[in-house]
């Protein structure tokens, strides 16, 4: 019979012969929680026994070599503070990950855009829409800012809030002149080339081909250094190759696919003449407020 205790073999009876701990007999709830104690009170004293002799493998009383008990490292309460809060500060901002994504994203697209402006705007796609939606964004916004610019460079200086009315106002005017051109541009597409063609389609192609525009409005501003006349030729030259080019572009990089229809001619001349009389409407309000300086 097993002593409980001391796990000592020891004769029938009922206590044990070495320690004097009474034996149980029964296989009880009892007997079993005394069992399980006693298992653990020896594992700790075969790691006691195996510390102490300096690396000798302990032997439990049968003469068995005892399995190696794993003892976690000695870590310091403020050590380990320390390392969970810099694991903490070092996780990565979910939201500025995705902006650093699409900033990659964008800027293989801005780079295909300058190496081969046409043959990037043939291949895009409705998929591409966001991208061009923030090259529209950059437009709106660099146009009236390069204007900004050159006047203050020219006037050297300007009155107080004419940033307000030179750049912020006039971002709404210039947004929905820019929209609309792309809906001219989609409307002769629909009616000369492509009747199945989708406005969301027509506005990317559209912006992948103001990529080329986009650089030129920021050369603008470096000219201001050197030649301010160089700027404005700069300036007044992406402006008209705008109106001029992008839209006849977006047209071409479509195969026609209608034997009738509005021929390309025609339809180039009609978004011209509608890009003009969207001009005289918006513009008179745009130079009212650049002659009240």
């Amino acid at each position: 019979m097993t002593c409980p205790i001391c796990r000592y073999e020891t004769g029938e009876g009922k206590y044990c012969k070495k320690c004097g701990a009474r034996l149980i007999i029964e296989e009880s709830p009892v007997f079993a929680a005394m069992k399980e104690q006693a298992a653990v009170s020896e594992v700790y004293s075969i790691n006691r026994t195996s510390v102490s002799s300096k690396g000798d493998r302990p032997q439990t009383n049968q003469g068995e070599p005892a399995l190696p008990v794993y003892t976690p490292p000695d870590i310091p309460f403020q050590t380990a503070g320390r390392q969970h809060g810099e694991e903490a500060e070092e996780e990565p901002n979910p939201y500025w990950t995705s902006l650093k994504l699409y900033g990659q994203l964008y800027g293989e697209y801005f780079l295909k855009g300058i190496k081969h402006p046409f043959s990037a705007a043939v291949a895009t796609d409705s998929s591409q829409f966001l991208n061009a939606m923030v090259s529209m964004l950059l437009y709106v916004l660099l146009l009236p800012l390069t204007i900004y610019a050159t006047l203050h460079h020219e006037l050297q200086g300007l009155p107080a809030g004419a940033f307000a009315e030179l750049v912020v106002k006039p971002v709404i005017w210039i947004a929905l002149f820019m929209f609309l051109l792309n809906v001219f541009t989609y409307a002769a597409v629909k009616l000369s080339f492509n009747p199945a063609v989708k406005l969301k389609e027509v506005m990317a192609r559209f912006g992948t081909l103001l990529t080329l525009f986009l650089m030129l409005y920021v050369v603008s501003l470096l000219f201001l250094f050197l030649n301010g006349d160089i700027s404005k030729v700069i300036i007044l030259l992406s402006f008209i190759s705008t109106l001029m080019t992008v839209p006849l572009l977006v047209m071409t990089s479509y195969k026609r696919r209608m034997v009738g229809g509005l021929d390309p001619l025609y339809a180039i001349l009609l978004v011209y003449v509608a890009v003009m009389l969207v001009i005289v409407i918006l513009g008179n309000s745009m130079i009212g407020y650049i002659t009240g300086f």
